[in-house]
């Protein structure tokens, strides 16, 4: 928004306003140069220019003027309408059709008109809402840049990624009226749960309590607080700090101040601050220009907490709020993928091939070379270098994956990883051999689970990282989904409960009849066993809802094969069931294993599971 000169200071007919800091500069073409746009182009500095001369003019033929009728509907109190009248006079701006004095009631001496950051709430209704959102406006094409990096296998700096992280903060707060509490409260599984519903993206926060709390996020607001999930929170999860908490620090904690963060994120960007009690003000008043129900929807939005309110109330109080705010535009519907591809730019193309097309055409091996530009622009791809990247990164992986594969039992020296890469005529894109050792892990088989302190110890407290519980609906019902990465042979979590005889699991059975589908059976040597997760919650551990007994069958695709060990917990013997991924695991990725037989037609062939024998 552009501000009038005051009008005890001299006006400058050359004075412009940068439409990304909103500072009135006198030398635009300079000033952007020098700040807002040092990293952009000659030519999109010079559009930049021409936009901010528009947009004075256009706010010198139209923004300076103001109709008192108009006044009168944002405003109805009088005493208010007369304060911003004198106000906006005062300022130089040109109100029409104002009442003569003797009708116009001047304000009551006992009427105390707010000051502060309350009174410009208070006189601007609107245009206080536009304040408040401004943050979401001026970081948005940094955020872009961002998605375009990581979508392209680029990593973040830690500020970026806190950056990154604040802003999705903020979009919750001052898009969607959301406390600070409430999103401190968000967690994982609710991120999981999430559903689409009449154009929007349903978010549950604090399911099952007296907070309980649905958002209605656009396609583009949900775009990039799954970016955030899958690239940047997985980095943050600690293994001696299990928490489930959606928005976290770098030492894997719970964020535990998000108006505080909110002020970092103005203070970044050199702007006011704003708070979440000034955006919900701003929207009462805001408000005021729509109908009473409408009025009561927003209302009813504001103050959540409602059981009675379902998915499309939601919706419609969303879209109520979109119509108050300037922080709805074209491109919060359009794909993502499109935003990341141009980078946040409003001039999309219409129609563009994306990335499984291109690698179609240009298959990703480890010998391959990635194709050049011609090549690319004869099959129909863009010119710039956005799909080039991502095959080189995908290349990369898989050459890394194929390293990483030759050396399962013993630690590769850097000379035997150097001869390796010699062997295979790689000249670039592939991992250094100090890499290869970073990442290099001993299999399972082969690992003494008794020396890793750290799986010792979530087998001992049941504290596993990096998993959280999904409903998947009425017919797969919860099941488990991975919130960071897993590669292939890690171990992910164990099949918890007590293990008893096998033929006391096959009394059990026969007791639950088609119910007994936590009962897992398995060989330790000559013994037979079962450990009963039917029984929960378990005795050990009677506040964990244990993840192993909530994985879901799949006798095609699984992910994870069991396999049994015997290890000293609290220095007793213990038989214990653990996972293992048997391939890499991307984020938000269901967890499944083949179960040998279905759970629900265990009797007594379920006794007899050869695949669990290693």
């Amino acid at each position: 928004m552009l501000t009038g000169t005051n009008a005890d200071r001299t006006p400058d007919r050359h004075l412009v306003h940068c439409l990304r800091c909103h500072k009135p500069q006198e030398c635009i073409s300079v000033h952007l140069a020098r700040v807002c746009m040092r990293s952009s182009t000659p030519e999109e500095r010079a559009a930049e220019v021409q936009s901010a001369k528009a947009s004075s003019k256009g706010w010198v033929r139209y923004g300076r003027n103001w109709d008192y009728n108009v006044i009168c509907k944002l405003i109805p109190d009088r005493c208010s309408q007369a304060n911003l009248v004198n106000e906006l006079l005062r300022r130089g701006f040109f109100v029409a059709n104002q009442p003569s004095e003797t009708d116009a009631e001047a304000p009551s001496p006992t009427r105390v008109v707010p000051s502060g950051p309350t009174q410009k709430f208070f006189l601007f209704g609107i245009a206080a809402l536009k304040d408040c959102q401004t943050i979401l406006r001026v970081a948005k094409p940094e955020i872009n840049r961002m998605c375009q990096d990581l979508e392209m296998g680029r990593k973040l700096g830690h500020r970026e990624s806190t950056m990154y992280r604040y802003y999705c903060e903020a979009t919750l707060v001052f898009a969607h009226m959301l406390r600070p509490i409430a999103v401190e409260s968000l967690t994982d599984s609710d991120w999981l749960d999430r559903f689409e519903h009449s154009g929007r993206v349903v978010i549950g926060v604090g399911r099952g309590t007296d907070t309980n709390t649905l958002l209605a996020l656009t396609q583009w607001e949900e775009a990039c607080l799954q970016v955030y999930f899958s690239k940047i929170r997985p980095g943050n999860i600690c293994h001696e700090k299990p928490c489930n908490a959606f928005f976290l620090v770098s030492s894997g904690e719970a964020v535990s101040s998000v108006s505080r963060d909110l002020k970092c994120l103005h203070d970044l960007h050199k702007l006011p601050h704003f708070t979440s009690q000034d955006v919900r003000r701003a929207v009462g008043i805001a408000a005021q220009k729509l109908t009473e129900p409408q009025r009561q929807a927003v209302q009813f939005y504001l103050d959540r907490g409602a059981r009675d309110v379902g998915p499309q109330d939601a919706v419609d109080a969303a879209v109520l709020l979109d119509s108050l705010c300037v922080n709805s535009s074209d491109d919060d519907h359009q794909s993502f993928a499109e935003l990341a591809t141009a980078g946040g730019s409003s001039s999309l193309p219409t129609a563009r091939k994306d990335f499984s097309a291109f690698v179609t055409s240009f298959p990703i091996s480890l010998d391959g070379q990635p194709p050049s530009k011609k090549q690319r622009v004869k099959y129909g791809f863009p010119e710039d270098r956005t799909f080039y990247d991502k095959w080189r990164v995908s290349q990369y992986a898989q050459r890394r994956e194929y390293l990483l594969e030759h050396f399962k039992v013993h630690k590769p020296s850097t000379g035997k990883l150097s001869r390796l890469i010699r062997q295979e005529g790689w000249k670039s894109n592939y991992p250094k051999p100090e890499e290869i050792q970073r990442l290099w892990k001993p299999s399972p088989s082969n690992l003494a689970i008794e020396s890793d302190e750290a799986i010792m110890k979530c087998l001992s407290e049941q504290t596993w990282t990096g998993l959280a519980i999904k409903d998947f609906g009425a017919k797969q019902g919860r099941g488990v989904v991975a919130t960071r990465p897993f590669l292939k042979g890690e171990i992910v979590c164990d099949y918890h409960g007590k293990v008893i005889p096998a033929s006391v699991g096959k009394e059990m059975m026969r007791d639950l009849g088609d119910q007994a589908g936590y009962l897992f059976f398995f060989k330790a040597g000559q013994r037979d066993l079962c450990v009963d997760a039917q029984t929960f919650p378990c005795t050990c551990h009677p506040n964990s809802d244990t993840f192993g007994r909530l994985i879901n069958h799949s006798a095609k695709m699984p992910n994870l094969k069991p396999f049994y060990c015997s290890v000293k917990l609290s220095g007793v013997k213990t038989d214990v069931i653990l996972f293992k991924a048997l391939s890499d695991i991307p984020v938000d990725t269901q967890l499944k294993f083949d179960y040998g037989v279905r759970r629900t037609s265990f009797r007594g062939e379920g006794l007899n599971l050869e695949w669990l024998d290693e």
